[in-house]
């Protein structure tokens, strides 16, 4: 009798919220055939998408529509809503999470607006429980991890003569996972799960001033390159290097470095990777600088370029090669070789260390997997080009011996001294000139002071990156530059799914 009373005074609202729940929960065994049906018959292209079809593949409990979730219809419009603010300001589509669908769907419940041919409950169910998470995770991970992986679109660019592909994005960044997702789809339990998204977008400075500039910036070429570079600040590195300490920074598409510390910046320009040669983005640290290398031939070099010149002497004098057999040690005359032995492998090339070398003076080595490092040239007029994609692959800098004041900024001057010397540059502190007029005529005048390798303590840290536009870290004025690699190209076709 009770009750009955209770239902006598029941809201229309309360009563209609009861009628959703007992439907919900007369309707959960249908619905969840309908959703395994909706996902075995869809093939997911995007990370996010797939991650969600796994989580209901695997019998996890449905998270937005439950007989538990009284007011699952409120709490789902207010993400939606926020995901229709939200991605807009980032310069995306509400489409492209199902937004229109879902209120649409949502609706539907609301009106229990439901009949057995037109508009199937089980069928909305599902529906609606799969757009909701859908959208959410889409942006969830987009904002938290990036809307595409780097290293699954750059890696499968550049394929090898020998098979495979050439790495050119080597940078240890935070990746998606099933943990994530259920951890995020746990957030859509919270009162207002928008709190939770909300929180997941990157913090960076220059990510913030890319946003604003969205809002004025109407030309589709400006935008997308906006977007393309607020794209790879949403790529977290899991090795943080600290802006505010003393670091290394390399813009490809800039063809510039820039040496910083927390009071100073100066910068130098670079030449870098050719096309088919690209200088693989990654993050290191300085550790060694080697004075007068001998530069070992890499294979692929020795193999389409050196090899043709076999048995060609004076082009192996010229360029100051000489050619050593690996299991013998031997030096084996130009003359003697032929193509085929040169590209056996038995044999490996090298230029002598001095002025004509390729290399330069001075290398500056970090831990990378590609043999890639920073170093002098003997061709100091490539820096006078416009367009210095011209290696193939280290990076050649402008102004090697400050670099090497930089690295070392608490280096005594006869330390420096003695650099200078053993690369044939004069001495600058009243010691170095002292031991060089002392010296002059000896057989031998760096014997005492001969260097090879120079350690670099603290390590510093390097970073060779890729943006199109960013704030000079110089002068703080924003600048533009070519897409010298395509790497906005192919950005701009992975988000093109998100995009108006």
């Amino acid at each position: 009798m009770t009750a009955c009373k209770n239902d006598i005074f029941m809201s229309q609202e309360d009563m209609a919220a009861r009628l959703r729940l007992q439907l919900l929960a007369d309707s959960a065994q249908d619905a969840q055939q309908h959703l395994g049906l909706f996902i075995s018959s869809h093939t997911d292209s995007l990370e996010a998408d797939r991650l969600v079809s796994r989580y209901y593949q695997e019998g996890n409990e449905w998270v937005w529509l439950n007989d538990e979730n009284e007011d699952f219809i409120e709490k789902a419009e207010t993400t939606v809503h926020f995901l229709e603010n939200e991605v807009q300001k980032i310069g995306f589509t509400p489409k492209a999470f199902f937004t229109t669908e879902i209120l649409k769907d949502l609706e539907h419940f609301r009106t229990l607006d439901f009949d057995s041919t037109n508009t199937s409950v089980t069928k909305t169910m599902a529906e609606l429980e799969l757009n909701l998470s859908k959208a959410y995770i889409r942006y969830a991970l987009g904002q938290r991890y990036g809307f595409m992986n780097p290293h699954k679109v750059f890696n499968r660019l550049d394929k090898r003569k020998e098979g495979g592909y050439r790495i050119v994005y080597d940078v240890d960044i935070e990746q998606p996972s099933e943990d994530f997702t259920k951890l995020a789809l746990a957030h859509a339990a919270d009162e207002n799960p928008s709190l939770f998204l909300a929180g997941l977008e990157s913090h960076h400075p220059v990510y913030n001033q890319l946003k604003e500039r969205l809002t004025t910036d109407s030309t589709p070429d400006g935008r997308q390159r906006i977007l393309c570079n607020m794209e790879r600040l949403r790529w977290r590195h899991t090795q943080k290097t600290d802006s505010t300490q003393k670091h290394v920074f390399i813009n490809i598409p800039s063809q510039q470095l820039w040496a910083i510390r927390p009071d100073s910046v100066f910068s130098m320009r670079i030449c870098c990777g050719a096309w088919k040669t690209k200088t693989p983005l990654l993050s290191s640290k300085i550790r060694l600088i080697q004075l007068n290398p001998e530069w070992n031939i890499p294979g692929s070099i020795l193999r389409d370029e050196v090899s043709l010149h076999a048995g060609d002497s004076a082009y192996f004098a010229r360029n100051d090669y000489f050619i050593v057999h690996r299991n013998t040690g031997d030096t084996i005359s130009p003359k003697d070789i032929t193509r085929t032995q040169l590209r056996s492998g038995a044999y490996r090339v090298a230029q002598h260390s001095g002025p004509r070398n390729s290399l330069g003076r001075i290398i500056f080595r970090f831990n990378n997997q590609f043999d890639v490092y920073l170093h002098d040239t003997n061709n100091k007029n490539a820096f006078n080009y416009d367009r210095r994609t011209i290696s193939h692959g280290c990076v050649r800098i402008q102004r090697p011996f400050d670099m090497i004041k930089f690295l070392m900024s608490d280096a005594q001057e006869w330390t420096l001294d003695k650099i200078r010397m053993n690369i044939d540059m004069r001495p600058e502190g009243d010691k170095g000139k002292r031991y060089q007029r002392e010296h002059t005529d000896e057989e031998d005048p760096l014997k005492g002071i001969k260097m090879s390798y120079v350690s670099v303590k603290p390590h510093i840290p390097v970073v060779i990156d890729y943006y199109t536009l960013y704030p000079n870290p110089e002068t703080g004025k924003w600048e533009t530059w070519p897409d010298r690699y395509e790497y906005d190209k192919q950005i701009a076709r992975r988000i093109k799914p998100f995009m108006p």
